[in-house]
């Protein structure tokens, strides 16, 4: 290349960069690698109002490439207000342009070494940005820097949005109510058989019940506003599954890990969580949520005679370990329902589905629909584009804090005016820290001492207008889910075993215990393998589905036919068969004999036999020897139904003698063939002296 080329280029590249209105030390590629990982941590205000002087954003910058980087600075930038619900929904999708105006460029280091971490503190007087109307602004935090062989350029951003307000609002207070969802991150039981131990796949659990938790966060963090008007305008939504566990975990229990099972960790802190719970939920609102938040339409799909969405909607969980009853016919599915899913929820008795108001399609009979508000929930929950930066609210959780915050001023005065009441439908399995769950609350009660909403009790919605429930996709803020087919087809096969296993069942009179309570476990695990908590990874769900069928081979396995370990010789070819039978359940069963390899032996038919709780009973098996010699016989246990139970015993024995019902076939064998041959020989004789 000349040099006048050269020029030429140099030339075409300044006015490039002045077309494209690029301004400060650093230039913003519209793609480059990942070289710094921006961390906010704190905004502050939350809200603006006239009263604040200036906003500090704070957080840490971190080289996550593999050079240095120089002259990293850092600035605000501010786009223009949000006008409808549609543009805030795009917004938080994809950021929007933010060139309305920016902070002066604050410097952050001179240089980071690849891991290293360097500080980000930007303090910006209000009246440096365009904020001269209320609204809901986009806010772009833009970090810039020089890596070693390349050129100044963007290196990180994240976005979020500032509302800020000027009350009084002309609009009228919104209506807000607002689902307080009490759910685990993932179902963690492995086994949970009747009377025996508890067995958790991990131990997350048990951090999350702890000060400091995830589950703790939620309870202190709701615990804050028992004195405020905003705490009348929660409903709980609470995972049966997981009251059962955290109730389990009190008792004691084990963790599974690689080298076997080892005692759990959180025994006292499920018991304190516990109990903190029940205190805050007293005489409260809860709904109860689908059992292990399992998806309905999977649930529907199995192909078992029990009623499994029955028992994922009414169960006495919640009833019995806080004291309180959820609202009858409530219910807040966690992914789409079918209409199969639909005719099984309202035989249940639900009358109102909690909904995402995007994905309703036509009208079911008999139910209504209630609707969340999707513009705050997807703010508070979904992932979101920002800008060259790969985070996301999952990694920075007060960003998502923040956005639903500016979503719910939105609705407030700031935006569209919403056309009814505001139920926020927070993520299922919201994950924040206290600090932030308080900031969205506090922000709530700021909007309500302002006049821009009125905290509302969901009986207040409930008492309102309804609307016809959606038949199809009728999916919820988690969106569409599908169990895979080898799954259902997994756990519709364990149903069926189940089912036959409780028909051979039967109260012992000593012990009083209900078959029913024995086959419920496999119910739960059941619903714990089509939870929704499994909808990002298929092979968790999977592996979900066999650790319950693992359990109904636990189950099989307390019935048992044992025999000698050493060689029998029978007395006689006709001498019974020696085995024992045992049960360690603590119902009754009926079982039945099956006998394999069984050449040169004549069984006599056994009749089922009834086995009593916890028992161990000799059996003796007739059976009769056509042959002498050395046996080795296959004895197995089933119910009358066909479910194997236990693991098939060898009995060896030998045998010396015929048996006498052999003896006598043998002789009357004999004497028949003397007889005919006598008769033949008579003939001959006969034939010859007529000759």
């Amino acid at each position: 290349m000349n040099k006048l080329s050269a020029f030429a280029l140099a030339l075409a590249l300044c006015i490039a960069q002045g077309l494209f209105g690029v301004t400060g030390p650093a230039a913003q590629p519209l793609d480059t690698p990942n070289r710094l990982r921006l961390d906010l941590e704190q905004l502050s205000p939350r809200i603006v109002t006239p009263q604040d002087d200036t906003l500090v954003v704070t957080g840490s910058v971190t080289n996550v490439g593999d050079r240095p980087i120089t002259e990293i600075v850092a600035r605000l930038q501010l786009g223009a207000p949000q006008t409808s619900d549609d543009e805030l929904e795009q917004t938080l999708t994809e950021a929007p342009p933010t060139d309305s105006g920016a902070s002066e460029w604050v410097g952050i280091a001179d240089i980071l070494q690849p891991g290293d971490t360097a500080r980000v503190t930007l303090t910006v007087p209000i009246d440096e940005l365009p904020l001269s109307s209320p609204g809901v602004y986009p806010l772009l935090v833009n970090v810039n820097g020089t890596p070693a062989y390349g050129g100044a350029a963007r290196l990180a951003a994240v976005s979020t949005l500032l509302p800020v307000i000027d009350p009084p609002s002309e609009a009228p207070p919104a209506s807000v109510s607002m689902l307080w969802p009490i759910t685990s991150s993932k179902p963690q039981v492995v086994a949970s058989p009747h009377g025996g131990p508890l067995v958790l796949a991990d131990d997350i659990l048990a951090a999350e019940l702890k000060p400091g938790g995830r589950l703790d966060a939620l309870v202190a963090a709701a615990a804050s506003q028992r004195d405020t008007p905003v705490f009348g305008s929660l409903c709980f939504a609470i995972d049966p599954e997981l009251l059962d566990t955290v109730e389990l975990m009190t008792r004691g229990y084990q963790v599974r890990t690689p080298s076997g099972e080892l005692p759990g960790s959180g025994r006292e802190a499920a018991a304190e969580w516990l109990a903190k719970l029940r205190d805050l939920v007293a005489s409260h609102c809860v709904i109860q949520l689908p059992y292990a938040d399992a998806d309905l339409t999977a649930v529907s799909q199995v192909n078992t005679p029990a009623d499994l969405v029955g028992t994922a909607l009414n169960g006495t969980s919640i009833l019995q370990k806080l004291g309180v009853q959820p609202k009858p016919g409530v219910v807040w599915p966690g992914s789409a329902l079918d209409e199969t899913a639909l005719r099984r929820v309202a035989e249940a008795g639900v009358t109102t589905l909690i909904t995402d108001p995007l994905q309703q399609t036509s009208a079911h009979p008999g139910m209504r629909s209630l609707p969340f508000d999707a513009l705050t929930s997807g703010a508070l929950g979904g992932a979101r584009s920002t800008a060259t930066s790969a985070q996301t609210p999952a990694d920075q959780p007060n960003i998502a804090t923040q956005n639903g915050i500016a979503a719910l001023a939105f609705h407030a005065g700031l935006g569209e005016e919403p056309e009814g009441p505001v139920l926020v439908a927070p993520p299922r399995r919201w994950d924040a820290p206290v600090s932030e769950l308080v900031a969205f609350l506090d922000s709530f009660a700021s909007l309500q001492s302002l006049g821009m909403v009125e905290p509302a009790s969901l009986d207040e919605l409930l008492a309102g207008p309804p609307e016809s429930a959606a038949a199809g996709d009728t999916g919820t803020l988690d969106g569409a889910f599908s169990v895979p087919g080898d799954v259902i087809a997994e756990l519709s096969d364990l149903e069926g075993v189940a089912a036959d296993l409780q028909r051979a069942m039967s109260v012992d009179p000593t012990r009083q215990v209900q078959p029913a309570a024995i086959i419920q476990p496999l119910h739960n695990a059941v619903l714990r393998a089509t939870s929704t908590a499994w909808q990002s990874s298929s092979s968790l769900g999977a592996a979900a589905a066999r650790a319950a069928t693992a359990q109904l081979t636990a189950l099989r396995r307390q019935v048992t036919v044992t025999t000698l370990s050493q060689s029998v010789s029978l007395a006689s070819g006709s001498s019974p068969l020696p085995v024992t039978l045992s049960n360690s359940l603590p119902v009754a069963i009926t079982v039945r004999i099956q006998l394999e390899n069984n050449a040169g032996l004549r069984p006599a038919h056994m009749p089922d036999s009834l086995l009593s709780a916890n028992s161990k009973i000799p059996q003796y098996i007739p059976a009769e020897a056509l042959r002498s010699g050395r046996f080795n016989l296959d004895v197995s246990l089933t119910t009358p139904g066909g479910t194997e139970l236990g693991t098939p015993a060898r009995l060896e024995f030998s045998s010396s003698e015929l048996g006498v019902v052999t003896v006598v076939l043998t002789a009357t064998a004999a004497g028949a063939l003397v007889l005919l041959s006598g008769r033949r020989i008579y003939r001959r004789v006969k034939a010859r002296k007529g000759t």
